[in-house]
């Protein structure tokens, strides 16, 4: 039977159509998925969310931060250097992982990229992995993980986009993609620019600090060329190559009420992928290799300076990075009833910094992860269960001028379980265990003097569970899920007198909470609902979890609503809500409760054909009532913002 169903090479994981409510006997179905994310997220009992194209168009987004307010339970973060990130279900950034199509983007000295400077043209669809991941996904990634996915120039009925979009301060993005295909080859080319000298402040905004109505030091110009190229060889092989060049450069608003705000600047900022990846049939249909190896070249600069006048030069930090990756995911059909996949997966990487103050001296720092899994699947008439587990390994083998550090080996494990009830429900259990390292910038880096180092730092390991019932018909979709984890030696950063932070380890983090994210569709109206609720709190000296955390709202919700005017118009409302948060200000050891907020965006279109060219005419007021608000102390974040905008498909 499951030799029956698998159509093509591409399936290197098979997975059940729509688990989460289909007819018992659909589990007995297979689907492809996009080759770029096998191996990662389309193993069905692991809990997802994935993000429609057609969702994600109406985002207007120019970079990849824009597409937050699309992806349930993430919340959109901008911190002191500048960088804006996704929280989500509590943990931070370094506990995630991103990848576009299926190729890592975090950088691994710090785990993390700035999504301010990723551009969003190119996107078709985000996939979002909740909880600890498979085993044969390789290290790190704790608590969950974001499948951003290209443009797939098979799938499309055009062969060309164009995009422009204005708006106040100087903004301009535009982006231009050219695709095409046949039977054996397909390809892809694209290329964005995107600008804004500032963006300004709520009208309710007045601290002396920030004169003016716009933001200081908010300025952004980022370059983009992508192009990727699929070749089917023969029945039994495909592959493809891509490239993703950014050039960018920017300002760090520096932060309001504190004493020693940084005034930073990127003067550069490159971020160079290449690589390619492909499937193998082997073994006449019983067997599939999926291949992945990528080289990742990252250039940052950061001026820092003395004052907010940004004319006198304090120090300057130069970072160079190479890291080169890898993945093997094999799988093989045992049964009917039955397969089993095995997975190899590695990074080798080398950081290079220097900094004026230092006389530009290099030093070199490295790192070498390497991951091995293994996971069973057995598929049954109304249920599917899978287990898995694995090793990761670090090695540091240069430290720079620091001392040197040990090796670390942890396990993984997975397992999860659903169950169709009947046609419209289904329940899915699933849980693991799996380690962070910590990475190499939490541990030796001083941030041009903002942080202390820390070189005692351990891993952390997540423990992990979530129980989910959803619910689906041809004009509803929901999803409730309950979710547990425990997390030992979670890294969290303290505020020393000296002003300056330091990360160490905390003995133990619990964080649960309930997760709801619902679709409506009928005849002209769309609609989307999610709210999360949760409590993380470290364990304090009495052994109870009562020790506040930084940054983990215990409200998070949006409600988007899309309604169909006339067969041309159509008008989008959006609703964003963060609650009863809390930071930890410099210079102050306790922690304090961010003002809550309540954001509302409101987009209108219209659209034509003209001459076999689809044309959306669209007008986006965000913030539409001008709410000062904060994702981080001392950071307000953009008032009302207009943008004017049209997208051409031909």
């Amino acid at each position: 039977m499951i030799e029956n169903a698998i159509p093509s090479v591409f399936l290197s994981i098979l997975l059940f159509t729509n688990s989460v409510a289909q007819v018992k006997d659909s589990i007995k179905t297979y689907r492809l998925e996009d080759v770029t994310v096998q191996g990662v997220l389309v193993l069905e009992p692991e809990s997802f969310i994935k993000i429609e194209p057609k969702e994600l168009k109406k985002a207007d987004a120019g970079r990849i931060i824009d597409l937050g307010r699309k992806i349930p339970s993430i919340k959109v973060q901008t911190n002191s250097r500048g960088e804006s990130l996704f929280f989500f279900r509590g943990s931070g950034e370094r506990q995630m992982t991103l990848f576009l199509d299926g190729v890592p983007l975090n950088i691994p000295w710090d785990n993390r990229i700035d999504l301010s400077l990723i551009p969003a043209g190119i996107v078709e669809g985000i996939t979002i992995l909740k909880g600890v991941p498979p085993a044969i996904f390789g290290a790190n990634a704790i608590s969950g993980v974001v499948n951003i996915s290209s443009i797939d120039p098979r799938m499309g009925d055009y062969n060309g986009k164009f995009s422009i979009q204005l708006g106040e301060t100087g903004n301009r993005n535009i982006t231009g993609t050219y695709l095409n295909s046949d039977e054996n080859l397909s390809y892809l080319i694209s290329a964005s620019y995107l600008n804004f000298d500032s963006y300004k402040l709520p009208s309710s905004f007045n601290d002396v600090s920030n004169p003016g109505s716009e933001r200081v030091n908010s300025f952004l110009e980022s370059k983009n060329v992508f192009g990727k190229i699929n070749y089917k060889f023969s029945e039994t092989f495909n592959s493809g190559l891509f490239f993703s060049l950014i050039n960018s450069e920017k300002g760090v608003p520096p932060e309001i009420g504190i004493a020693s705000p940084r005034y930073w600047q990127y003067p550069e900022w490159e971020n160079m992928l290449i690589g390619t990846n492909g499937n193998l049939m082997l073994n006449q249909s019983q067997s599939y290799l999926f291949y992945s190896f990528s080289f990742n070249k990252f250039r940052m600069q950061i001026n820092q300076y003395k004052n907010q006048l940004f004319n006198s030069i304090d120090d300057i930090e130069r970072n160079d990075d190479n890291i080169f990756r890898a993945r093997l995911i094999y799988t093989n059909i045992l049964n009917e009833n039955s397969l089993i996949k095995v997975g190899l997966s590695g990074q080798a990487f080398q950081h290079k910094e220097e900094f004026l103050s230092g006389y530009f001296i290099s030093q070199t720092y490295s790192e070498n992860i390497l991951s091995g899994g293994i996971e069973y699947e057995y598929v049954k008439n109304n249920y599917v269960i899978s287990i898995g587990g694995g090793i990761d390994r670090v090695e540091t083998p240069k430290t720079g001028d620091k001392p040197s550090k040990e090796s670390i080996t942890d396990f993984a494990l997975n397992a999860a379980f659903v169950y169709s009830i009947n046609s419209n429900v289904s329940i899915r259990i699933n849980g693991g265990r799996k380690t962070r390292f910590p990475t190499l910038r939490e541990t030796f880096s001083g941030a041009l003097g903002r942080f202390a180092p820390n070189p005692t730092l351990k891993a952390e390991s997540a423990s992990s569970g979530e129980l989910s019932f959803s619910y689906k018909t041809t004009s509803l979709s929901a999803d409730a899920s309950l979710f547990l984890s425990y997390l030992k030696n979670g890294i969290v950063r303290i505020s020393l007198p000296q002003r300056q932070f330091m990360r160490v380890n905390k003995g133990e983090v619990r964080t649960f909470g309930l997760e709801f994210v619902s679709k409506y569709n009928y005849e002209n109206l769309r609609s989307t609902f999610n709210f999360t609720v949760l409590s993380a709190k470290g364990k304090n000296t009495s052994g109870e979890f009562r020790d506040t955390l930084e940054y983990r709202p215990e409200l998070n919700g949006s409600l988007g609503v899309d309604y169909t005017i006339t067969k041309n118009l159509s008008a989008l409302l959006e609703f964003e809500y963060i609650g009863k948060e809390f930071g930890l200000k410099e210079g102050s050891i306790g922690y304090q409760k961010l003002p809550d907020y309540l954001l509302a965006n409101v987009r209108f279109a219209y659209n034509f054909v003209l001459d076999f060219s689809k044309i959306e005419l669209y007008l986006r007021l965000n913030n539409l009532f001008d709410r000062l608000y904060y994702t981080q102390f001392g950071l307000p974040e953009a008032g009302r913002q207009i943008f004017i905008g049209a997208n051409f498909e031909f």
